[in-house]
């Protein structure tokens, strides 16, 4: 997957705040666990997000060490709903698998014991 810097929708950025306040964790740390968790829901989000006001992420710090991981996982992803694997359909669900998980972080997460309950 292609893709250098990622952004965020405006109400993604908004959480993330809230989140980090409620919880401690940074926002790209609850990026990742929000990705996870979207990937893991059974129906499909929401693909057209307007990201122009929202927070910007370096790949590097968003996804770290779990690059490789967290491609495979939305690949697979990806194949299993019949959408393909080139560049543009990962690019497009991988940030609308980023925000619609933070969303869900949001709703279920109220501080570290709901996250620990999560996880």
């Amino acid at each position: 997957m292609h893709l250098n810097r990622i952004h965020t929708s405006e109400d993604s950025r908004n959480k993330l705040s809230i989140l980090k306040s409620r919880t401690g964790l940074l926002p790209n740390v609850l990026c990742r666990i929000g990705l996870m968790l979207s990937l893991s829901e059974p129906n499909q989000p929401e693909v057209d997000i307007d990201a122009s006001d929202g927070s910007e992420f370096h790949r590097d710090t968003l996804m770290g060490e779990w690059d490789p991981l967290i491609v495979a996982l939305l690949e697979e992803w990806c194949i299993t709903n019949g959408k393909g694997t080139d560049n543009d359909t990962l690019v497009k669900y991988f940030k609308a698998h980023l925000n619609r998980g933070v969303r869900l972080l949001h709703v279920r997460i109220k501080g570290l014991n709901d996250l620990m309950n999560l996880i």
